[in-house]
């Protein structure tokens, strides 16, 4: 299979990122051991399966934001994936074997974790909400419940003060 390569400036278009940014992620790379091959002005040329890594390097980093995690975890995962290619016909036998590095192991308990406490915050919420709104409506009921006895006080003692009316000068004169 005849490959041909890409230089970094065509990758960094075809990513849609900085050739800054690429140059910064493949060093990083190479400190964790990933090799990209280089022609004779020591340049990077970067083939299919470069490029695949890259990407999964962007999206990774788009998810949680953390650049060194993310390079970490998908160049541990494309050196067990060369590694298992490598061994693959002494280890056929295991081929339902799933390999996962202790990064990524960390980061699914810790992403299981926060959806857990997402929930439990999510349902104190409601919950909490749930007793705001009784209270609520409790002091809004007993509010309203003064606010009635307190007319009905006004009213009674409105029609108590039109009955003890004196009567006026030609009423007492005629006797009406």
């Amino acid at each position: 299979m005849n490959e041909y390569g890409l230089f970094s400036k065509d990758v960094a278009l075809k990513l849609n990122i900085n050739s800054s940014t690429l140059r910064q992620w493949c060093l990083s790379m190479e400190k964790e051991g990933y090799e990209f091959e280089r022609n004779d002005k020591d340049q990077r040329i970067f083939y299919n399966r470069d490029i695949t890594v890259l990407l999964d390097i962007k999206n990774e980093i788009e998810k949680t934001r953390n650049r060194d995690n993310a390079i970490k975890s998908i160049v541990s995962r494309e050196k067990a994936t060369n590694n298992t290619e490598k061994t693959l016909s002494v280890n056929e036998e295991n081929r339902d074997i799933i390999t996962v590095s202790k990064e990524d192991l960390a980061e699914l308990i810790q992403s299981s974790v926060e959806k857990a406490i997402e929930k439990e915050r999510e349902a104190m919420f409601k919950a909490f909400e749930k007793k705001l709104n009784d209270t609520i409506e409790h002091r809004d009921r007993y509010l309203v419940h003064q606010l009635n006895e307190s007319m009905e006080q006004k009213r009674l003692e409105i029609a108590a003060t039109q009955e003890e009316k004196p009567k006026g000068f030609l009423s007492r004169l005629f006797g009406k």
